[in-house]
């Protein structure tokens, strides 16, 4: 209870010590009435709380639900690009990895068939010459697959 409200009580109670036996009723009225809207604010007070209690949780857990599905909706779409990313990084290095074996491949056979054919000045020149053109289609195609390293 407010303080007030106690005085006004403690006063009501000191009147009907002074005024004797016949305002009796009176002031009890009077008491009951001031005693009963002190209640009433109380329990109205109680039932506000808990229903703006009720109401901000039930909010709340509509808000976390809704936030819950895009944030897994958003982390999902996350996982699968990187795993996208992941699988054409793996076939992108495989792709590499059989360009540079077999351009070396096609160099090492036309080296031996130069120069198994005629060696000379000019077989190594060309030897040297097909080395130079398969390390720059190797560079080349390394460069555009992968710019930002």
């Amino acid at each position: 209870m407010a303080a007030d409200r106690r005085a006004e009580i403690a006063a009501s109670v000191a009147a009907l010590q002074e005024l004797g036996t016949g305002y009796d009723q009176a002031l009890a009225e009077g008491l009951i009435e001031r005693i009963g809207t002190e209640i009433d604010q109380r329990i109205a007070a109680e039932i506000g709380n808990r229903v703006t209690a009720e109401v901000d949780s039930r909010i709340l857990t509509q808000l976390d639900r809704y936030a819950g599905c895009r944030h897994q909706r958003r982390r999902a779409r996350r996982m699968l690009r990187a795993e996208r990313r992941m699988t054409q990084a793996d076939r992108s290095g495989r792709q590499s990895i059989m360009l540079a074996l077999g351009s070396m491949l096609v160099a090492l056979s036309v080296t031996a068939i130069v120069l198994k054919g005629s060696p000379g000045g000019a077989a190594i020149m060309l030897m040297a010459l097909i080395w130079v053109i398969v390390g720059i289609i190797n560079v080349t195609y390394a460069v555009r697959k992968h710019p930002q390293q």
